[in-house]
């Protein structure tokens, strides 16, 4: 039996925040303010930090998607901070310079920076690029799976998925949650990375319509004699493997 809280899809909505959560550390409150303001009127969550330190320290405690360095921190300059963040997170950062002057952008992107804009950047295009950061974190096409237990294979490339020799019939969205449920082999993917791997940068993403998704793909599942689905209660999903009672919808 399992020791996790488990529930049938298509009973239990998911529990989970979809927007994005981005950690903005800058040394000017000003700043960190009126950027703060710029994201939250988008939808987008902020976590704030005006010393390193604490932007470190945030990293213990949040995940966030996305992190906006600024300057002025008062304990060491961002490009030695950056480095830093990235020996603790793989997400991307973005930049803030007084002037897009090779003098302050090179050292920037060369520290790890994965853009770099102007600290007093309008709204409309500080969104922009907070953006198009957010896709390039989403792969094109996911790689192989491999032998998966209980017979099922699924192909990114050729968009196929089968239960041993039957194919399934997926809709795009449901396909790239059993992509996503696949490369995690059995373990449990949380509610918040399913809606944003399905639909990135979108921070209205409704979870009900994820719960509908995911019912919908273990009922096809369980039709090709797959175990199905197991759903931990306010955690996530995950394929459940032999062993487990299958969920039934």
């Amino acid at each position: 039996m399992d020791t996790d809280t488990t529930h049938d899809p298509g009973r239990s909505a998911p529990e989970a925040d979809a927007r994005v959560r981005v950690l903005l550390v800058d040394g000017d409150p000003a700043r960190v303010g009126a950027i703060a303001h710029i994201l939250g009127e988008a939808g987008i969550e902020v976590v704030t930090a005006y010393r390193g330190a604490t932007a470190l320290a945030r990293l213990a405690d949040e995940t966030p998607d996305l992190i906006v360095v600024g300057d002025g921190l008062g304990d060491g300059p961002a490009v030695e901070l950056i480095p830093r963040l990235l020996g603790r997170t793989r997400v991307p950062i973005l930049a803030l310079a007084a002037h897009l002057d090779d003098r302050l952008v090179v050292p920037l992107l060369d520290a790890g920076a994965d853009d770099v804009i102007p600290a007093a950047s309008r709204a409309p295009a500080l969104l922009a690029r907070i953006r198009a950061l957010l896709r390039r974190t989403v792969p094109a096409t996911p790689p192989s799976t491999g032998p998966l237990p209980d017979g099922l294979r699924v192909d990114p490339g050729r968009h196929e998925a089968f239960v041993r020799e039957q194919q399934l019939t997926l809709t795009p969205t449901e396909f790239e949650l059993l992509v996503l449920l696949a490369l995690r082999r059995g373990d449990v993917v949380d509610h918040r990375t399913l809606l944003r791997a399905v639909w990135p940068g979108r921070p209205d993403a409704d979870p009900d319509l994820l719960r509908a998704h995911l019912t919908h793909l273990n009922a096809k599942l369980i039709g090709a004699g797959h175990p199905g689905l197991r759903n931990v209660r306010s955690t996530g999903y995950a394929l459940r493997v032999a062993g487990g009672d299958p969920i039934r919808s």
